[in-house]
Order: structure tokens, then C-alpha cells, then sequence
């Protein structure tokens, strides 16, 4: 009788950038598995920045910068209950204009910055829960569970390209999109309110969703605690913002 060792199955090749991001959308368990199992993660973070780099002029071609910068010198000085001379602000608003090629830049570079931190938080989040994963597991989560938010910004295009001209200003842009409840309210509603109502978006229950499929693949996870780091992490960022607004108006 032969001893014959019974074969080997072959390794399984790693998913290709694209496949990853298809099958985000079309089978996102078996992607985010071949994902741990092989982390990808730089085609999420070039369409991220490429998004962000194609909306932001769009935007800023549709607001009003001369009020949105007025306005807020104005809030300013009223918090700090101080009058700011007709002069005076004439030449901070004209300032704040030539900024905004540099605000531009630091925007994208905050953009990149915060990928990696996200991924960092998320990665050390899943350890504490007895997660036996790497860092690159995690930026693969992260960037792809975050593609429904770039999605989000290319479908916000020709939304904006539809609106006049300097028509906004910063709080006018955050109602153009109705994916969130904050878009619905009344632009004098309390600004912690309007921050809660904000994080209640379509978009971003999307990439919950995805976060806990992704967390609910990485080893060492049972599927409560997979489940839950997630939406702690997200309750915990709501109830920080809300407070910020409270606090900061």
C-alpha cells in the first residue's frame, strides 16, 4: 500500500488592487478574507486623493470665499466679544484669500495623513480586542471600507456643477448632498445638533458596514468583538464632535 502524502494545495494568489476594489462592492466578505490574507491598499489611497483633488476646486468654484471668510472672522471676534474695524477686515479677508492655495495643499496632505491614523487606530483598536494582525492588514481595511465615502464625493459632482457660481458659503456646503440628516435641518439649529445629525449619513453607515464585514475576517476577533470596535470607535468620534461644536459653536 503506497504512502503517498496527500497534495499540497497551491497558495492562493494575492487579489489584484482592481479585484479589491470591485469586489468590495460585489462580495465584500471573500474580499476583505483575501485582503487580510494579503493585504493591498495603495489604489484606495491614489482614489482617494485624486477625489479629493478633483472635488475640492469644484467646491470652492461654488462658494462665495469673500463672505465664507468674512463670516467667519465675524463669528470669531464675537466669541470674542471684540469689533473688528470695516478696514481691518477688508485686509483679513483679502489675506485669507491668497490662502487658499495653501489651505488646498495642507488639505491634501491632511487627506494622506489621515489615512495612515485611521488605519493606526483601527489596527491598535483590533489588538486590544485580541486581534493577531499587522498594520498593512489594517490600512487594506481601512482603505477599501472607506470606498463608499469616495463614492460619496464623485456622485457630489455634478451636484455642485449644477449650483450658480459663489452661491455658498462653508455651512451651505455641507446641506448641498442630502445623504445625512444635518443636511435637512435649519441652518440656525444648534451646531452640536447639526454635528449629531451629520453623522447620521448614508455614506458613512456604508463604511460601518464594511468595517465590521472587514474586522469580522482578521484572525483572533470573535464576532461580538468584531462587530462592536467598530461602532464604539464611531460613537466615540460622534460624541467628540458633538462636543467640539458645543463647545466651539
Amino acid at each position: 500500500m503506497s504512502d503517498a502524502a496527500a497534495p499540497v494545495p497551491a497558495a492562493e494568489h494575492p487579489i489584484s488592487a482592481v479585484s479589491a476594489i470591485v469586489g468590495t462592492f460585489s462580495s465584500p466578505s471573500e474580499t476583505f478574507r483575501r485582503l487580510v490574507a494579503r493585504p493591498t491598499w495603495w489604489l484606495p489611497l491614489v482614489l482617494l486623493v485624486i477625489s479629493t483633488a478633483g472635488v475640492w476646486p469644484i467646491v470652492a468654484g461654488k462658494m462665495d470665499m469673500d463672505r465664507t471668510i468674512r463670516e467667519s472672522i465675524e463669528k470669531q471676534a464675537q466669541k470674542s466679544g471684540r469689533s473688528i474695524p470695516a478696514e481691518q477686515l477688508d485686509r483679513q479677508v483679502a489675506g485669507g484669500r491668497k490662502m487658499i492655495p495653501i489651505i488646498f495643499g495642507a488639505a491634501l496632505v491632511a487627506t494622506v495623513a489621515f489615512f495612515f491614523f485611521a488605519a493606526l487606530v483601527l489596527w491598535g483598536a483590533a489588538r486590544m480586542m485580541g486581534a493577531e494582525a499587522r498594520y498593512a492588514q489594517f490600512l487594506a481595511i481601512w482603505g477599501h471600507a472607506g470606498l463608499p465615502s469616495i463614492l460619496g464625493m464623485l456622485l457630489s459632482i455634478p451636484i455642485f456643477l449644477a449650483l450658480p457660481d459663489a452661491s455658498l458659503t462653508q455651512d451651505g456646503v455641507s446641506q448641498v448632498v442630502k445623504s445625512n440628516v444635518g443636511a435637512f435641518l435649519d441652518p440656525s439649529a444648534a451646531p452640536a445638533l447639526r454635528a449629531f445629525a451629520s453623522s447620521i449619513d448614508i455614506f458613512t453607515f456604508a463604511v460601518l458596514f464594511l468595517l465590521v464585514v472587514a474586522f469580522r475576517r482578521v484572525p483572533g476577533l470573535s464576532k461580538g468583538a468584531a462587530t462592536a470596535t467598530p461602532i464604539v470607535l464611531w460613537v466615540v468620534i460622534v460624541i467628540g464632535k458633538v462636543a467640539w461644536r458645543a463647545v466651539m459653536g
